[in-house]
C-alpha cells in the first residue's frame, strides 16, 4: 500500500512538471525566418529578358512563421511564394522575377525584396539581388508607358489626413493604396503595414520604375503618401492630385509611431551608426556661433533651399547625398538639417543622411543631426539666406 502510494505521489510529481515544461514551450513559442540564399548575382546580361531564381524561405523557430508582405523596391521585379504560413522546420519557395526588358539604363545595378512576417526578432528581412545590364549596340529604348506626371496642371490644395483616422479606415476595410515616399533605409527601418515603397527622390526624376507602381490603381481609390512628418509627401500628394488622383497626405509615421499603431521594423541600427541629435539653443551657440569648423548641410528639395535655408549651409538634397560625398569633408564636423518638427512629429531626412554617412566611413562624432530643423532656426530670428 505504502509503494503504491509513493508511485502515485511520484506521478502526480512528475505530471504537473511536465504540465510546466509544456507550459514553457508554450510561453516561449516563436518563428524565426531564415532565407537561402539572402543574395543573388545574376552578372552580365548582354540581352533583355525574364531572368528567374527561387529562394527558400525556412521557419527555424518552434511556432508558425506567417508572411506578411513581400515587396519589391522597382517595378520590374515580381515574387511569388508557394506559402504564407510556414511551419516549424519547414519551408516555402519564393519565387523572383526581374524583366530586365523594363529597365532602360545599362550597367550594375541592385534589386531589393522586402519580406515582413511575424518573426519577432527580424520583422523585415531583405534579398538584394545584383544583375549588370550591357548596352546593346543600335539598340532603341523601349516605348515609354509609364504614367507621367504633368507638370503644367492645375494647382491644387492637398487634403490632410490623420494616422488615428487612416487606421480606422483601414480597420472598417476601406480599400487604400499607401504610399511610403522616404529613402530606402528609412522604409527597411520601418514602415506602416502594407506600405509601398515610393521614394520621392526617384519619383522626382521621372523614374520609370516608380511610375510603374502607379499602374492599376483606380484614380478613384484613396492615395495616402507619408513621409516624417509629411513635409516631402505632401509634395508626392499634390502631384498626384493634379493628375487626378484622389491623393490625401498623412500627417507622418512619427504620430503613426506616437498613437502606438501597428509598425513593420527592421532591425535596430547599434548605436555606432547613429548620428548624435542637437536642438535648437546648442546648435546656434556652439554649433553655428562658437564652432568655426563646422559645415551645415540643408537636405530638403532645392527649391525649399533656395526659399530659405540657415546661412551659409549647403543645399544637397538627401536624394543625392551619396552622388555628392566628395563636396563634403571628412576632416570637420557636419550638421545635417531638414524641415524639422511639424507639429510634434519628427522630420527623419537629416538623420537619414547623417546614416548616410557614418555608413560610408565618416568618423560618427563628426555627424551631427539639428533635430528642430529650418522651421524652429526661422522662427528663433537666427540668421537665414535666400536664393
Amino acid at each position: 500500500m505504502i509503494r503504491m502510494l509513493i508511485i502515485a505521489c511520484l506521478g502526480i510529481l512528475l505530471f504537473a512538471s511536465d504540465g510546466r515544461s509544456a507550459q514553457e514551450i508554450v510561453v516561449n513559442k516563436v518563428s524565426k525566418i531564415s532565407i537561402n540564399p539572402e543574395s543573388w548575382d545574376f552578372g552580365k546580361i548582354i540581352k533583355p529578358k525574364v531572368l528567374s531564381r527561387d529562394f527558400e524561405v525556412k521557419n527555424t523557430g518552434n511556432d508558425v512563421l506567417t508572411i506578411k508582405n513581400i515587396a519589391t523596391s522597382c517595378g520590374c521585379t515580381t515574387v511569388s511564394i508557394s506559402s504564407k504560413n510556414i511551419s516549424p522546420g519547414h519551408f516555402a519557395t519564393l519565387n523572383l522575377k526581374i524583366d530586365t526588358r523594363q529597365i532602360n539604363s545599362s550597367g550594375k545595378s541592385t534589386r531589393h525584396v522586402y519580406i515582413e512576417s511575424n518573426d519577432p526578432q527580424e520583422p523585415t528581412k531583405a534579398i538584394s539581388v545584383t544583375l549588370e545590364l550591357e548596352a546593346v549596340k543600335g539598340s532603341k529604348p523601349l516605348p515609354n508607358r509609364e504614367i507621367k506626371i504633368s507638370r503644367k496642371a492645375k494647382i491644387v490644395s492637398v487634403p490632410r489626413i490623420s494616422s488615428r483616422k487612416l487606421y480606422s479606415l483601414i480597420k472598417k476595410g476601406k480599400r487604400i493604396t499607401i504610399l511610403d515616399v522616404r529613402e530606402e533605409n528609412e522604409y527597411v527601418g520601418k514602415h506602416i503595414p502594407q506600405a509601398i515603397w515610393f521614394p520621392k527622390s526617384k519619383f522626382d526624376k521621372q523614374d520609370p520604375e516608380v511610375l510603374k507602381k502607379l499602374q492599376g490603381i483606380n484614380k478613384k481609390t484613396m492615395v495616402v503618401t507619408y513621409c516624417g512628418a509629411g513635409h516631402r509627401s505632401s509634395y508626392v500628394a499634390k502631384k498626384l492630385r493634379e493628375s487626378g488622383y484622389n491623393a490625401y497626405n498623412l500627417d507622418g509615421v512619427s504620430f503613426w509611431e506616437k498613437e502606438n499603431l501597428p509598425l513593420i521594423k527592421g532591425p535596430k541600427l547599434p548605436p555606432s551608426e547613429e548620428p548624435a541629435i542637437i536642438h535648437l539653443e546648442e546648435a546656434y551657440e556652439n554649433y553655428y556661433l562658437l564652432f568655426k569648423d563646422v559645415v551645415w548641410i540643408d537636405v530638403r528639395d532645392i527649391e525649399d533651399y533656395k526659399r530659405g535655408h540657415i546661412k551659409k549651409a549647403l543645399g544637397i538634397p538627401l536624394s543625392e547625398i551619396e552622388a555628392r560625398l566628395n563636396e563634403i569633408p571628412k576632416n570637420k564636423e557636419i550638421v545635417f538639417y531638414c524641415e524639422g518638427t511639424w507639429d510634434g512629429g519628427s522630420c527623419e531626412a537629416s538623420r537619414s543622411a547623417g546614416r548616410i554617412l557614418i555608413k560610408n566611413g565618416y568618423k560618427q562624432g563628426n555627424i551631427k543631426v539639428f533635430e528642430d530643423g529650418y522651421g524652429a532656426w526661422e522662427d528663433a530670428g537666427y540668421p537665414i539666406g535666400k536664393l
